[in-house]
């Protein structure tokens, strides 16, 4: 009987270990921090920090690109992962002309 007890004690501390993890970003509320002709690039860099990719366009033109790659519940459990788990991916797409910010989307794509 003790046995049990000192297992389900450790199966809810180890669930309770797993919701205490290091901060996201939260690319929708950064997004709003980005202003479409004003940000600089130095600007933009000092809010989110270094982008996830970056594309250059053409001499006046690059994209910043910053992922958040979320998981649901069922994601993290071995067989059901398959049929119930699922990714979401928010990325915000950040197009400079020049030094400043021309345009900011931001979207969230899902993956199975």
């Amino acid at each position: 009987m003790k046995k049990v007890l000192y297992f389900i004690i450790a199966i809810l501390a180890l669930s309770l270990t797993s919701c205490a993890s290091v901060p996201e970003r939260n690319l929708a509320s950064d997004a709003s921090l980005v202003r479409k002709g004003f940000s600089t690039k130095e600007e933009v860099y000092q809010l989110l920090g270094k982008p996830d990719k970056i594309i250059h366009k053409d001499s006046e033109t690059e994209e910043w690109y910053y992922y958040q790659v979320n998981e649901n519940v069922w994601k993290r459990i071995p067989l059901l992962s398959a049929k119930f788990g699922k990714e979401e991916i928010e990325v915000l797409k950040i197009t400079f002309h020049g030094d400043r910010v021309f345009d900011c989307i931001y979207y969230v794509t899902e993956r199975h």
